[in-house]
């Protein structure tokens, strides 16, 4: 273990993300919860874990497991967003700490040490905070480095800290059995290392770093230094975004959206300046608009790259007129605006390569200009959502939001009914009539249940029948059959034409449709 490597302190709370996503939508702490990232389950907390609940789970297998499981998608933002107001009062009680992650964070022990009188004092101070806070596990890891700390708090006890005395922490980390790294940490390795007899960390140093490269890669050369004491992370105190705030009163309400940008626009200089001298990048602000009733308005815009000032003052724009309005006059005269940092990111993440990225940049300039001119939800990109029917899985998001994917639209709906595999390259805006005759020449038809009276055998599209060569169905879709006023009831085939052309066929109340080609 390097000598250079000072005391460092890493506080965690267990299973912040999934406690914060069940608060933040009125779920109790001790329901089994879930969050879905790309259609795995990232997060879960003890009481799915009792149930047999694991990260990187498939939803229906966790659901097959604990059929309370509640789940939700995984929000990044918002979990950085929720963990920044817990950054806040630490930072109060102890400047200086760097987030690692949404309820993990690390500070330098020296300072906190010295003005608690001790390394047990500060941490019990810091543990006070967080029962204070309504965080009900929250543990703590005192050691010579980030990573030895990180390991000392995940072997604490609920609420308590477990201090490495200074100079031990190679022995300290050279026990620790590799079942208790995180899972980013060990990278898939760890059944593996058991089947070759590898069991601890100091077991998994003793190997060669060529051996480790050719065996695992070179993702597990990272994860070697640091059971080697190789770990040249310093803690980097961490910029708060509520730190880069902008806050206008008007003496004199002001009705007219250029005004109030025009009123704002140096104070938005000054702050983007202020974000780029700190080597940061706003990836999301937050706009709060009070008007002259007492109304306050607020929200969050996204931005696919990061803002600069020009970018403030169109959202501020944007949100004064509302959702496709172009028109400056406001209904109610604005008081007070505050734009806020909601999400900020190291400069360097998003600097351009080596040749520049041209093309990205123009068409991100000349999108955001017609954007400027048309209003914020008159240019839109599109993209695939949750659904059954193929129009329900297309989303048309404003430029500069984030859309909502596959993968995070309502994950916890098994979507029955829905295709899978690939979607037809063509879906028609509205399901073009068709008529499918079967063996015998008649329209075919779905028997009460639910199989065809008669194989499939000729598809009209309005000119001459043409004859299918194969086709697969009848699936049902029965949607909303709980409400007979708005119930749904289909099938759905899939068929390849004489041309070779497939179709997404569908059959409701007697009558075939089109709802989509696969070109």
């Amino acid at each position: 273990m390097p000598e250079s490597l000072t005391r460092s302190l890493v506080l965690w709370c267990v299973d912040w993300s999934v406690m914060a996503a069940a608060d933040s939508t009125g779920n109790p702490r001790t329901t089994p919860f879930a969050l879905v990232e790309r259609g795995l389950l990232a997060f879960c907390n003890r009481a799915a874990a009792q149930w047999g609940v694991r990260a990187g789970q498939r939803v229906r297998e966790a659901q097959a497991a604990c059929p309370a499981l509640v789940v939700h998608g995984y929000d990044a933002d918002a979990d950085h967003r929720a963990f920044e107001n817990v950054f806040a009062r630490l930072d109060e009680l102890t400047p200086g700490a760097q987030v690692l992650a949404p309820g993990l964070c690390a500070l330098r022990m020296r300072g906190p040490s010295r003005y608690y009188g001790g390394e047990e004092a500060a941490a019990s101070r810091l543990l006070s905070l967080m029962r204070e806070l309504d965080i009900d596990d929250a543990r703590i890891g005192v050691a010579d480095g980030i990573f030895p700390a990180e390991l000392a708090a995940r072997r604490a006890e609920p609420g308590r800290a477990v201090i490495v005395p200074a100079g031990t922490s190679a022995g300290f980390v050279a026990d620790v059995p590799i079942d208790e790294l995180p899972a980013t940490e060990l990278a898939g390795q760890g059944p593996l290392l058991h089947r070759l007899g590898i069991h601890t960390l100091g077991q998994y140093a003793r190997l060669g770093v060529d051996q480790v490269r050719d065996r695992f890669g070179p993702a597990a050369v990272r994860l070697h230094r640091l059971a080697n004491g190789d770990d040249p992370r310093m803690v980097e105190p961490t910029q708060r975004a509520a730190e880069f705030t902008l806050h206008r009163e008007f003496d004199d309400a002001l009705d007219r959206a250029d005004q109030i940008a025009f009123t704002v626009r140096a104070d938005a200089d000054r702050m983007m300046a202020h974000i780029a001298e700190a080597g940061l990048v706003a990836t999301a602000m937050r706009i709060e608009l009070r008007d002259e009733t007492g109304d306050q308005r607020e929200r969050t815009w996204l931005h696919p790259r990061f803002f600069s000032a020009s970018d403030v003052l169109d959202r501020l724009r944007w949100q004064l007129q509302g959702a496709g309005s172009t028109s400056d006059a406001l209904a109610s005269p604005i008081v007070s605006v505050q734009i806020s940092a909601a999400a900020l990111d190291d400069r360097a993440h998003h600097e351009e390569g080596l040749w520049g990225d041209g093309v990205d940049q123009r068409v991100h300039h000349s999108i955001t200009r017609v954007q400027s001119m048309l209003g914020h939800a008159e240019v839109c990109t599109i993209s695939r959502t949750g659904g059954r029917m193929l129009r329900e899985r297309q989303q048309l998001v404003p430029w500069g939001e984030r859309a909502v994917t596959a993968e995070t639209a309502a994950p916890e709906r098994p979507w029955p009914g829905a295709l899978k595999g690939l979607p037809p390259s063509t879906v028609f805006e509205r399901p073009a009539p068709v008529t499918v005759f079967d063996r015998d020449g008649n329209i075919a038809v779905v028997t009460a249940r639910g199989t065809l009276h008669a194989p499939l055998a000729a598809l009209s599209t309005g000119g001459s029948a043409l004859r299918l060569t194969a086709w697969a169905g009848p699936w049902p879709v029965d949607m909303r059959w709980w409400d007979p006023a708005n119930r749904r009831r289909l099938y759905r085939f899939q068929a390849i034409d004489q041309t070779g052309t497939a179709w997404l066929l569908n059959l409701e109340d007697g009558r075939w449709s089109a709802e989509g080609r696969y070109d």
